[in-house]
């Protein structure tokens, strides 16, 4: 957009369950190994904001340069396809490349959902919160719905370069699956989901289309405890890209407008350390429930 263990323990051992109890049916000894997802998504932000070393030898300061956008694709295609997902890229412009993979049905003319996120940051900030954090959302999703049995609808994930840049990854797709006359149902974009200081929980649903604020609140309400749902007026992230070309679509983010979000947006300061990962954690559990259902059909 242009910290603290406890939970995520809990959280990880739930997507290990759900993923044991929903995935696709094989016999045991060919069940893919068990994901870690919380493991897996401090992973995708230690990595994209610089704590630890993206490939040896090599930390990144920052998302913004081509070199470093090329670095941090290089790592997140990588992780993508140990998930087994086949990964491919839109090369859009000679600097700007989106990444994305489907699932679900092959027919190109099935109904789909897409589940996005940006994976640059602005200059001289690590972009731990903006936007590693909706990286890991997304590739943590995909862990999960990568392993459902006979979706209804095809799922697409992807992560977006140069939003930071007047979203010109995601308005490449979006135009994309327009050109493609692509059967979309939905859009759903994630951008910075790792503050929460008062432990409320809460979410921010952007311009949610007619339709999207009754089964996040369906699913949100049943989460134990609920997690309160704001709705707002926001239009500076990736769900704009594609409204303006008549897409139903939604960001989430943190409390951007109801005054809890971080304060270090597109500063030096918003690193790993910042990041509340109990936080983001509950909030993937929320997407990746309401999600799982637009899957299936609802």
């Amino acid at each position: 957009m242009i910290a603290a263990p406890g939970r995520s323990v809990i959280l990880g051992a739930f997507f290990v369950l759900l993923m044991a109890a929903c995935g696709p049916r094989r016999p045991a000894a060919l069940q893919p190994p068990a994901i870690d997802i919380g493991a897996l998504q401090r992973d995708v932000v230690a990595k994209l904001a610089g704590q630890i070393e993206i490939r040896p030898g090599l930390k990144i300061a920052a998302r913004f340069t081509v070199d470093d956008r090329k670095e941090a694709r290089a790592y997140l295609i990588e992780a993508w396809k140990k998930l087994g997902l086949d990964v491919r890229t839109q090369d859009y412009s000679a600097e700007g490349q989106n990444i994305f993979a489907a699932v679900g049905p092959g027919d190109p003319a099935a109904e789909t959902i897409i589940l996005g996120a940006h994976y640059d940051s602005v200059r001289n900030a690590p972009g731990a919160n903006d936007n590693a954090t909706g990286t890991a959302l997304v590739t943590a999703a995909a862990a999960r719905l990568s392993r459902l049995a006979s979706p209804a609808r095809r799922i697409i994930f992807v992560l977006f370069d140069e939003e930071e840049r007047g979203m010109r990854g995601s308005r490449a797709f979006a135009q994309k699956l327009k050109d493609e006359g692509a059967k979309i149902h939905s859009v759903h974009t994630v951008d910075q989901m790792g503050w929460d200081k008062d432990g409320d929980r809460a979410v921010e649903l952007e311009l949610p289309y007619e339709g999207a604020l009754e089964i996040y609140t369906q699913v949100a309400s049943g989460m134990k405890p609920p997690i309160p749902l704001l709705t707002t007026q926001e239009r500076g992230s990736d769900h704009s890209a594609f409204r303006r070309l008549g897409f139903k679509a939604v960001g989430l983010t943190e409390e951007y407008h109801h005054n809890d979000t971080t304060p270090y947006i597109h500063r030096p300061g918003d690193t790993a350390e910042t990041v509340n990962f109990d936080y983001l954690a509950s909030t993937t559990e929320l997407a990746v429930r309401v999600w799982t259902l637009l899957a299936q059909g609802r």
